[in-house]
């Protein structure tokens, strides 16, 4: 297709020649705008629009003189034509299926790009209007193909950052996180500026949300720029994302964190909770220690679990002290389970020798929590000391008066609260750590007046050993000292059996 008069029409003169451009203008919009109603028609055409394109970008060769050819309707037709088929080349994405939308968007890329920073504009139109995710997934990455280092990419950059706060595919996110990275250092120049120029906070976070998605160290410098802000969003931003890099410049900044405000400083305790290569060279137990016992529970319990994932002799020996101080309940319970997952000699002697203590010392609820973590014991070797003080908690005398009644009244009474959950967890615990020696105080569990209770004892009995506690429980039915309601509950217990 050709724009302008025939090669005999050279001579003209200047309002001749005008018209016949003007009626060229013209004859290319109407052929670029024309909407194909079936499939096959939209995709044929699209060809012949690249190339129509391409002729706009160019004066007629047929001119002698190229200015001939009135600029501003030369970028009327490059614009109309552009934006037409941008247009028509999304429209294409939205009827393909996912292999031909991947085969149009690397047609269109490779042409797009030819374009320059004209074909930007309107496909950032396009991605922000469009509302299909899988379309602007495909967007993105034609938006990702333009060259770097010949395109000004501060209006790409932008949108992709507007897009990754606001969309809410993970697919999608991706998509943009990737291309972001790709982008390297034009992308970070230009979130860095947005950093220290933009006066809107809002954009501010953008510029600094977007950075933190980027996993290059080329980010650090910039993130490192706002630790200090007074923006406590951008400050939290900067701590969270700055605490994945193993850089010597971040190690301070995480530490003076700590004194921040509680979020701030909550991301700084689990970020350095995952720092365990820096113990030989920086004191983190410390400033870890301090937290333990902040009057902000969320704070101290953070604490504990990062001991917990530093897991050297100093990080378990504070923990097990503070499970005899006055702490609250929260707190404790959140150190029993640090402990737990520790799993080594010291944190199973911590558990048990605090298990052992009597109450208010430590409380029932902490109690509980405390045979939980010692149910976690899974060194054959430490089994056996993680079973000892919950067998002589069944064992001893206190505790047989409450869970063995011996008068009708008290039967009737039944267990209290605190009491029958610590049990169902101990009876819960013991046969995990693989204690046949528990059978003997489980065993008159059976007889209990609280149903639940009994199902409970048969249920630790059968796991721990069904064949040797048959014969226990007929000798314990023998004895002569038994009331007969009691006999009553193990024969309906077993009947379970």
């Amino acid at each position: 297709m050709s724009f302008g008069p025939s090669a005999e029409s050279t001579s003209l003169s200047e309002p001749a020649s005008t018209a016949l451009t003007t009626a060229a203008v013209n004859q290319a919009f109407q052929d670029t705008v024309q909407d194909s109603v079936e499939k096959s028609t939209l995709a044929s055409s699209l060809p012949e629009r690249f190339s129509a394109v391409q002729v706009a970008s160019s004066p007629p060769s047929h001119l002698d003189n190229p200015s001939q050819l009135d600029s501003h309707s030369k970028q009327a037709l490059e614009a109309a034509t552009l934006e037409d088929l941008i247009a028509t080349a999304v429209e294409q994405l939205t009827i393909d299926d996912f292999h031909g939308r991947w085969s149009s968007a690397k047609q269109f890329s490779k042409q797009f790009s030819q374009w320059g920073d004209r074909a930007i504009p309107p496909l950032i139109h396009h991605l922000h209007a469009q509302s299909d995710p899988e379309i602007q997934w495909f967007l993105v990455r034609i938006l990702a193909q333009f060259d770097h280092a010949q395109f000004d990419h501060a209006q790409i950059v932008t949108a992709l950052a507007q897009l990754l706060m606001t969309t809410q595919s993970e697919d999608l996110q991706m998509e943009v996180i990737k291309a972001l990275s790709s982008m390297g250092g034009s992308a970070i120049r230009v979130l860095s500026q947005l950093l220290s120029a933009v006066v809107d906070d809002a954009q501010r976070i953008l510029a600094a949300r977007t950075l933190a998605h980027i996993r290059r160290s080329a980010v650090i410098e910039p993130l490192l720029s706002i630790t200090k802000d007074a923006n406590a969003d951008l400050r939290m931003i900067a701590v969270e994302a700055l605490g994945s890099f193993h850089d010597p410049r971040v190690t301070p900044v995480l530490l003076e964190a700590i004194a921040d405000k509680p979020s701030i400083c909550i991301e700084a305790i689990r970020t350095l909770g995952r720092r365990s290569d820096l113990l030989t060279t920086t004191d983190l137990i410390t400033p870890l220690q301090q937290c333990l016992v902040s009057d902000d529970e969320t704070i101290a319990c953070e604490s504990a679990i990062a001991l917990s994932r530093l897991g050297n002799t100093d990080a378990t020996q504070l923990l097990g002290k503070q499970l005899f101080e006055p702490l609250s309940t929260k707190v404790k319970v959140t150190i029993a389970q640090s402990l737990g997952w520790l799993n080594t000699a010291e944190s199973v002697a911590h558990l048990a020798s605090a298990f052992a203590m009597p109450i208010p010392i430590i409380m029932p609820t902490v109690k509980q929590a405390i045979a939980q973590a010692l149910g976690q014991t899974r060194e054959l070797a430490l089994q056996a000391i993680a079973a000892q003080p919950l067998i002589a908690w069944l064992s001893e005398a206190p505790t047989r008066t409450a869970l063995e009644t011996v008068s009708e009244t008290e039967l009737a009474k039944g267990l209290t609260p605190e009491t029958f959950l610590l049990t169902q967890t101990v009876l819960a615990v013991l046969p995990r750590l693989n204690a046949t020696e528990a059978l003997t105080p489980i065993i008159p569990l059976l007889g209990n007046s609280d149903p639940r209770l009994r199902m409970h004892a048969l249920s630790a009995i059968k796991q721990l050993d069904p064949r040797a506690s048959q014969a226990q429980v007929q000798r314990y039915l023998r004895r002569e000292d038994l009331p007969l309601t009691r006999k009553q509950y193990v024969a309906q217990t077993l009947a379970a059996w």
